[in-house]
């Protein structure tokens, strides 16, 4: 993308925060360009990407449901979308997996899937639910779970949230733990979250859909 393109909308991200801004690039975003724009005392992220409506709309319906990010505005500019989000206080669990016990990170991630999974989904706008399908993040990885603390402070990158198979989540979370934390994790994770019968074929099973989920994301 161009960077007098990137420019107009920085631009018009500060315009709708009418404050003193700071702007930096994000390096480590999700499949779209991300920029930090921090106030005196408070922080915004920037999306720039081609498939954005989708997160923008999931956001908007999720406020006052489950702790995730405000949408501050969302606009098309010829076809590259712009998203400009709150920030939320606190740390992602990839960060933390760095400072808490290995143990205390899987359990983290087992309750703060559990709890997205228990939204009843035959109330969303934008799917169609089967019978057996829950709410899922779509992408459940270390980085998208937000605690302050030992407190969680909400979840964030939910473009691909949908209904479905709790598998998915499954998959993102075991692929996640071994790529951050190495093997071994995957089944300790399942347990905490109340799966029975785990066994490490199932485990590895779960880690190559994940696998298989990149390559359709073109990752």
């Amino acid at each position: 993308m161009e960077e007098d393109k990137f420019t107009e909308i920085i631009g018009w991200a500060k315009e709708q925060l009418h404050e003193e801004v700071s702007v930096s690039k994000e390096t480590h975003g999700d499949r779209s360009d991300v920029f930090i724009l921090s106030t005196s005392d408070k922080k915004y992220f920037l999306k720039v990407g081609n498939d954005l409506k989708k997160e923008y709309e999931r956001l908007v319906w999720l406020e006052g449901r489950l702790p995730v990010p405000k949408v501050i505005a969302f606009k098309n500019f010829d076809g590259r979308e712009a998203l400009l989000i709150s920030g939320m206080n606190g740390k992602n669990l990839k960060v933390l997996s760095k400072e808490w016990p290995v143990e205390k990170v899987v359990d983290k991630l087992a309750g703060a899937i559990r709890a997205f999974h228990s939204m009843k989904s035959s109330q969303f706008p934008l799917g169609n639910p089967k019978d057996g399908d829950v709410f899922i993040h779509g992408d459940a990885s270390l980085p998208n779970f937000i605690f302050e603390g030992d407190k969680f402070s909400g979840y964030i990158d939910l473009g691909d949230m949908t209904t479905g198979e709790k598998e998915t989540d499954f998959a993102a979370a075991i692929w996640s733990l071994q790529y951050n934390l190495g093997k071994g994790y995957g089944k300790m994770f399942l347990e905490k979250y109340g799966v029975t019968d785990v066994t490490e074929e199932m485990v590895e099973r779960l880690r190559l859909k994940y696998e298989d989920m990149q390559e359709a994301w073109g990752l």
